[in-house]
């Protein structure tokens, strides 16, 4: 009896756990058909960007049953369609999501964007709507600027005409001429002056000889003197 009862006690167990086993698939199913709560979709909007450069969103996605894709919907402008791009999680992290795109530089000031989470039932979470995009500013790129003075332009198709210079002092005929008879006239006193002294008469009428350079000068009174 007792034995009996055991192998009853055994049978059961078997069967709830073969039922169990059975039923799990089932039940992850209707698990799965009852999930009704969208994910958790957080988004930190960039203040502004600048055009021409890359541009990097983040997110992070969280839900119960799992996440099935995040996608960015973008475009740079206020017109057309919108471009897609799955987000991709991020390495050694949880529910991180991020892509970078390129922007242009012709095509600013603006870009309009929103992002769209699923979940594993097929619920979704928006952050921005085609109907409503998040706008994204973006600046004109900074260009750069000289403080150099720009230089003359020159015309490289003809030589240079060289300037004559002037010289300091220019000789012509008329200056050594005047310069050579001055040498003489010199000349000629010097050789005067240093020759035999000259006779040379006094009043009295007697010749002298001296310096012709010497003047003798003699004083006649007409005052009568005693005797």
């Amino acid at each position: 009896m007792l034995k009996s009862m055991r192998r009853m006690s055994t049978n059961s167990v078997s069967i709830a756990l073969s039922l169990a086993i059975a039923l799990s698939p089932v039940s992850g199913a209707l698990a799965q058909a009852s999930d009704t709560e969208a994910p958790v979709l957080i988004h930190r909007q960039v203040d502004a960007g600048v055009a021409g450069e890359l541009q990097t969103f983040l997110a992070r996605v969280s839900d119960d049953f799992g996440i099935e894709e995040v996608t960015l919907h973008y475009r740079q402008s206020d017109v057309g369609d919108f471009n897609s791009l799955s987000m991709r999680p991020l390495v050694d992290s949880i529910g991180e999501y991020m892509i970078a795109i390129e922007t242009s530089v012709s095509e600013y000031p603006g870009l309009q964007y929103y992002i769209e989470a699923v979940d594993s039932s097929g619920n979704k979470t928006n952050r921005g709507y085609v109907y409503a995009p998040i706008v994204l500013p973006l600046t004109a790129p900074a260009t750069i600027t000289s403080n150099t003075t720009p230089g003359p332009i020159v015309d490289t198709s003809r030589a240079p005409v060289p300037v004559a210079q002037k010289p300091a002092f220019e000789l012509n005929t008329t200056t050594v001429l005047i310069g050579v008879g001055a040498l003489l006239a010199l000349g000629a006193l010097a050789g005067g002056g240093s020759s035999g002294d000259p006779e040379t008469t006094n009043p009295t009428g007697n010749p002298t000889t001296g310096n012709p350079d010497t003047v003798t000068l003699t004083i006649v009174s007409d005052v009568p003197t005693a005797n």
